[in-house]
């Protein structure tokens, strides 16, 4: 059985507040003097080197959208609504993009949500396909979603200029494809 007398000063920081502690003369008992670190209560004191958290190091993940093949012909920020039960509601808010195909030169319509990129909107551009101007800043259209409901959907987008509308409209009847409604249904 050894006792040991101890004097030291312990730094602490806690919530960005260093806070000192002064520690004179602890005496403790200890059972058996080995080389490894431990405390009063006999549990191991592990050193923490600066920087580290003590998770392993971040990986890259290379994440597949399906947008890897396509061209970006259109893109910009905008408010999505879709009108159910006699009202619109808001769908989410982030990039509204029409993406041309490099082989086929399909265009489609999508949109991913801000923040977490979920997908709001794909829907595949058709020869139909009319664009109606709802107030200054928005427009309206009839698309079948592949994120929602089964069917036609009436969607609008709002940008935060009205410029912004007109070349929206320009690039959609741009890019509208070959394909008819009734294709799109098949």
């Amino acid at each position: 059985m050894t006792t040991c007398s101890i004097d030291f000063k312990l730094r602490d920081r806690f919530d960005g507040f260093l806070i000192r502690k002064n520690v004179v003369e602890a005496s403790f008992h200890l059972g058996s003097i080995n080389n490894s670190p431990s405390s009063l209560f006999g549990a191991s004191i592990i050193k923490k080197n600066e920087g580290s958290s003590g998770f392993p190091p971040k990986q890259e993940v290379s994440v597949e959208t399906g947008e890897e093949n396509e061209k970006v012909a259109f893109s910009a920020d905008s408010i999505m609504f879709e009108y159910l039960d006699g009202g619109w509601r808001e769908r989410g808010k982030g990039e509204v993009k029409i993406n041309v195909s490099s082989n086929g030169g399909k265009a489609r319509l999508v949109m991913r949500a801000k923040g977490n990129y979920r997908l709001i909107l794909n829907a595949s551009l058709y020869p139909e396909m009319k664009l109606v101007s709802m107030d200054k800043k928005g427009i309206t259209f009839a698309c079948v979603n592949s994120e929602g409901r089964d069917g036609l959907s009436t969607f609008a987008l709002k940008f935060k200029d009205p410029t912004i509308v007109e070349e929206f409209r320009v690039a959609v009847d741009k890019h509208k494809g070959s394909k008819t409604l009734k294709q799109l249904r098949l």
